[in-house]
């Protein structure tokens, strides 16, 4: 029986993933493959820090059994599939339980959905939960007669939730998430930088480090139950990550869950639309229109065509280095621009600089009999100070450019969580052009 679970948490406290590793706790029932984490439109304005949303499959488990956790010292195992469903209205009272106890009551914006359902949902739902910003009440309209669900609050936890149990996991990757109620906060920068650089040894992982920044991406930036998480797409390193961190350093925690996640793999992006939309994600092919320029506060941005549109393409003060990039653009330049798009502009995740334009420079010509060079007098009017003789064409030079063709990406401190890393471009595979570089499909789909 599949349980969907969302916005339990606030923008600075609690963590939706942490009812999971009470669910596992205190549930008598077995978990059935890996719990998802589930990353939405990171566009809307009514979410929480990641917007992102839980399920669990939860029954009599039947097969092969493997570790996905550890809680007070005790493995968490799930199994291959399902040998005995529960009954849906006992499970939901279950749940409902372990939600009224952990969410954030304080927060009037705090609203908490679960739903639950003996089969997952059309992978469609999970698009437009990428692409739109969804009503409370498409939501109720779609799940009648389709499963059960229970709010608190206005419970519009019940649009994440139901979207989490429609993830297809065509791609996927994995977070092991360590935990400590009510939160864990007594680490040092210091110890949190040496921690984070620990995972960055395994080819597997991603998103741990910013060196430049100074940034351990593995550690959250609030209050919350989770002390670190490693992301990676082989399960079996995180353990050994795990293991590694507790060997070194002092931890007291509960216990991890290690969570299947759509995170780094660019569900979000739509490739190349007819149209583009508020709030969608996407990757297009442009042609630089401008010459780039900044604001107060360090964002530049960038004039661009794409198809009969002009947009702009921002890359916001947060993206640090990355904007040097865009600085260094030119009319003329063709551009793959990945981000997401609002009120006319892009903001980008990451660039492929496909094509340069020659940068000329015209200048004076050198008169060729004084060997000096010539003054200009006007348009097309070009003097020798010595000789006086008079010459109609300047000199074309072509300037050299700073920046070279292929792929540049926003840096692990600014970088979203559905945003594939350039790391793992390879293991996906999806696009043959990517391989070189340095540091989906479809709109409006129907439900």
């Amino acid at each position: 029986m599949y349980v969907g679970i969302d916005d339990t948490d606030n923008k600075n406290e609690m963590c939706t993933t942490y009812i999971i590793s009470q669910i596992a706790r205190n549930s008598r029932y077995d978990i059935i493959g890996y719990p998802g984490l589930v990353r939405l439109n990171p566009n809307i304005s009514h979410k929480t820090r990641g917007n992102g949303a839980l399920n669990i499959n939860l029954g009599k488990g039947a097969g092969n059994k493997k570790i996905i956790g550890k809680i007070n010292d005790k493995y968490v195992y799930s199994y291959d599939r399902i040998k005995e469903e529960p009954d849906a209205y006992e499970l939901m009272d279950l749940i409902y339980g372990i939600v009224s106890d952990y969410y954030v009551k304080e927060d009037e914006n705090t609203n908490p959905g679960i739903v639950v359902s003996s089969s997952r949902f059309h992978p469609q739902l999970y698009m437009k939960a990428l692409e739109d910003d969804i009503r409370p009440e498409f939501i109720e309209n779609y799940l009648d007669g389709r499963a059960i669900y229970r709010k608190i609050n206005n419970g519009h936890g019940i649009i994440g939730a139901a979207a989490s149990l429609a993830w297809p996991a065509e791609k996927i990757t994995y977070e092991l998430l360590d935990y400590k109620y009510p939160h864990y906060n007594f680490l040092q920068r210091d110890t949190k930088l040496s921690m984070a650089s620990i995972p960055e040894k395994y080819e597997s992982t991603f998103n741990n480090i910013d060196y430049a920044n100074n940034y351990p991406a593995i550690f959250p930036k609030f209050k919350t139950p989770v002390i670190f998480g490693i992301r990676g797409v082989n399960s079996y390193d995180l353990l050994k990550i795990y293991d590694e961190m507790k060997a070194n350093y002092n931890i007291k925690d509960e216990g991890f869950i290690i969570f299947e996640t759509n995170q780094g793999t660019d569900d979000h992006i739509i490739n190349e639309p007819e149209y583009l939309f508020e709030l969608g994600s996407y990757s297009i092919t442009v042609v630089v229109s401008s010459y780039p320029y900044n604001i107060h506060g360090g964002h530049y941005f960038i004039g661009a065509k794409y198809k009969n549109i002009d947009i702009n393409l921002a890359a916001f003060e947060p993206t640090k280095d990355f904007r040097k990039i865009i600085w260094s653009l030119i009319p003329g330049d063709v551009v793959k621009a990945y981000g997401s798009y609002s009120m006319g502009t892009i903001k980008l995740e990451k660039i492929k600089i496909i094509s340069l334009s020659k940068n000329l420079k015209a200048e004076p010509p050198v008169c060729p009999n004084c060997r000096v060079k010539t003054k200009s007098k006007g348009k097309l009017d070009y003097r020798c100070p010595v000789c006086r003789r008079r010459y109609k064409n300047p000199e074309i030079y072509i300037i050299n450019r700073k920046i070279k063709e292929g792929f540049y990406e926003v840096p692990i401190i600014a970088r979203r969580h559905l945003t594939m890393p350039l790391k793992l471009i390879n293991y996906f595979g999806e696009e043959n052009d990517m391989y070189n570089w340095n540091s989906s499909n479809g709109q409006n789909h129907g439900v």
